[in-house]
Parts: structure tokens; sequence; C-alpha cells
């Protein structure tokens, strides 16, 4: 336990300091050439600590006087309190390997990281119940995050913040290229695992299990995609031969989506060259050709060949607010600044697309993000400064929990936002 508890300290720190948590991982994975069934446990541990942070920090403020030097010390110490909050194991046990784990940093450290540890064992009703008091603790989030997210949701911002520290669901979309969505149901059930379907072409598998394990996952009859994500597809409302742009198409699920329920010419474009292989990996495995083009979406657009798109999908960069319970590093890398970079550039983004699009053309603009600053607010400007777009109504299905065009997080789905224009 004790290499995995120093493992993960290693990369909690990396995160805490602006680093992305996948390439983190990747890095520590090549360097340390780590066995995936280690891999497993360590990733338990840095994912159980970053949702427990705000937690696991107000702890080490209440205990510690004066906190170490020595970083990897503190990034330690919230491991093991991560471990002792959950009940994951043994309390003796957890405080044993993490003396050891302190011990292989600097021997001067370990007296200290025992009295913290059996201090906060002592205390740990009383701290906890302090805890529960402070927002930041308590839900585990910035406070700026939690305070933005009780202004704009004030009737349902504590299940918002609570959903994002959940484990997300394994939810699969059947290629119905492939086959159909009532035989793979079949297939789930020959192999007895538990499912839900919840509508068009995605089921809930209810235990998670190891993505290889789904039958014909390798084959390319399903893919790993969120219930709400599938929606895009639908929304875009497609016909057969449109001419149809992903204008931000990393790492493909949408596009391969569209490829699947209709028989249209695609084009993905992709800006980032290391994610563009990311979507060849989903063409290569699920069957599909379409056109993909790593350039960007910008005013000119000089990679077009200036025949206009029928439909577009504009899947913008955004804060990931919405998807932080899969991107559990997100609400400690954002910042709030951070929106209004985003807010200019799904703006700019739009404005590119835009001027791609056929009249009575479709453009589905999405974001994985609960902010308005970048959704409603972006798309209020956009209507405002650009006189031939009209925002479409669009009906949702009954089981996803939506307020404005806004998917709040639930138990099926992430939060994301939708608005349909249509070009005069």
């Amino acid at each position: 336990m004790k290499e995995a508890q120093l493992s993960a300290a290693g990369i909690v720190i990396d995160v805490i300091e602006g680093n992305n948590l996948n390439k983190v991982f990747q890095k520590y994975s090549q360097e340390n050439k780590i066995s995936p069934k280690d891999i497993s446990q360590i990733k338990d541990l840095v994912f159980g600590t970053l949702r427990s942070y705000g937690k696991t920090k107000f702890v080490i403020n209440k205990l510690v006087k004066r906190m170490p030097s020595n970083t990897l010390i503190l990034s330690l110490l919230h491991v093991a309190l991560f471990q002792l909050i959950s009940n994951r194991s043994n309390s003796y046990t957890v405080v044993d390997q993490a003396v050891s784990a302190s011990n292989m940093i600097n021997k001067r450290h370990t007296k200290f990281v025992n009295g913290v540890l059996r201090s906060f064992l002592r205390e740990k009703v009383s701290i906890l119940d302090k805890a529960e008091k402070i927002d930041e603790a308590k839900y585990s989030y910035p406070i700026w995050w939690i305070n933005l997210i009780k202004n704009e949701y004030p009737k349902s911002w504590e299940n918002i913040l609570d959903i994002g520290n959940s484990h997300p669901p394994l939810i699969i979309r059947v290629n119905i290229k492939k086959g159909s969505i009532s035989n793979y149901i079949k297939k789930l059930e020959k192999y007895h695992i538990e499912h839900l379907y919840l509508g068009m072409e995605a089921i809930l598998i209810k235990k998670p299990i190891p993505i290889d394990s789904l039958p014909g996952f390798k084959e390319g009859e399903v893919s790993i995609q969120d219930y709400g994500a599938q929606l895009a597809t639908h929304l875009l409302d497609l016909k057969k031969n449109y001419n149809v742009l992903d204008a931000c198409a990393a790492p493909g699920g949408k596009a391969c989506h569209m490829n699947e329920i209709e028989e249209i010419k695609l084009t993905a474009v992709e800006a980032d060259k290391q994610r563009v292989e990311r979507i060849n990996e989903n063409l290569n495995r699920l069957g599909h050709t379409f056109k993909v083009i790593n350039s960007e979406i910008k005013a000119g657009n000089a990679w077009w060949d200036k025949n206009l798109f029928d439909r577009i999908l504009l899947d913008a960069p955004c804060s990931a607010s919405g998807i932080v319970r899969r991107h559990i590093d997100i609400k400690w890398l954002r910042r709030p600044g951070d929106l209004d970079y985003f807010h200019e550039k799904q703006f700019q983004l739009l404005r590119a697309s835009w001027e791609m699009l056929k009249p009575l053309g479709k453009l589905l603009y999405v974001t994985c993000s609960i902010f308005e600053k970048e959704n409603r607010s972006v798309v209020n400007r956009f209507l405002k400064e650009e006189k031939t777009a009209i925002e479409i109504k669009i009906k949702f299905p009954k089981n996803i929990n939506v307020d404005d065009n806004q998917l709040l997080p639930s138990l099926i789905h992430d939060g994301l936002f939708y608005v349909l224009f249509e070009k005069k």
C-alpha cells in the first residue's frame, strides 16, 4: 500500500500544480513501468483524493500549525486522510503504511505524519462535523465554483455539486450499422451483464466492467458515450447525402455516431494533432470512413473548399464543468478567469462556423459546461450580432433532466448545453 500511497501523492501534486490528470498518469505509467493492477490501485487513490481534496485540506489546516516545506509529504497526508475519511482500509494499516511511505521520502517527517494522522483519528468525529459547516470542505470544490453554481442554480446547486463528486455511469452506444439494439441487448443478457435501455442507441451498464469485457467492443459493435452526448446526432435532423461538418471533432464520438445513423458526407475538423489520432482510432475500430482534417476553425477557414454545409455540429471547447465527475482534476485546474477565455473562444468559433452554413441549414452549439458564461451568454451575444440566426426550440426526451437547454447532471447523463440555430 505504501508504494501506491507514495505514487498517488506525487500525481496529486502534479495536478494541483496545474497539470492534466490523464497526461500525468500516462507519463507516470511510462516512466515507472507500472502494471495495470498497480495503476488501478493508484488511480483509485488519486481520484478519491481529488474528489475529497477540499475536505482533506480543511482537516490539515485544523491539525497542522506549521506546514511542511516538502510538498510530497503534504500530498501524502491528503492521500492518507482520504483513506481514513472514506474508511477504505483498516485505519491502523493506512497510518502504518503512510508513515512507512513518509520514511521513503524523508525520515525527518515520519513523526509528523504519524502525529497528524493519529490526531485525526482521535478527533475524527469533531473535525468532520466542523467540515460540514464549511462549503469548500463539505462539497470539496473551490469556493468560487460553489458560489457560482449556487447563484446560477438556486434550486439544484447542491445536487449538481454532489453528482460532480460521484462515480460516472458507464453508458454505451450501439453501432446500428453493425447490429440492432435488440440483438445487442440479447448479448448483454447472454453474458449476464445488468443493463437499462435509456433510449435511442443508449444503454446503461449498471455495474461498471472493463471496457474490453463488453461484448463486441473490439469489433466496433458499441462505443462508450454519455446518454446526454448521444442527443447531439439526433438533434441535428440529418438526412441522406447531407454535407455535414463536425467542427471540433475529437475524440470522434459524435462524428462516428452521425455516420452510424445516416449516410452523409461528413467532414471532421480538429485543431489538436494528437487528438486527431483519437478520432482515427475510433474510425478504425468502428469501421467508418469520413474526411478528417487537422486544422482550426477560424475566420476564413483556409482548409475549407467553399462547399456550404447542410448541418454543422459545434461541440465547443469549454471548462468541462458539466463532466467534472469524469475529469475530477477539472475543478482544481480551472480558475474564474477561464470562463471569460472560453466565452470569447466559443463566440469566435460560432462566427467562423456560421459562414460555412447554407441558408436554411442548421447548426447545433454544444458545450459540456454548466456555467452560464459559456452557454446562454454566448448564445444571446451571437443572436444579437448575427441577424441571419434563429434559435429553434429543442424537444428533449422525458428522461433528460433539462432546464432552459441546460442538461443538469443526473444519474444517467452529464451536464451539457444545447442550442440549435437555423440560418435565414
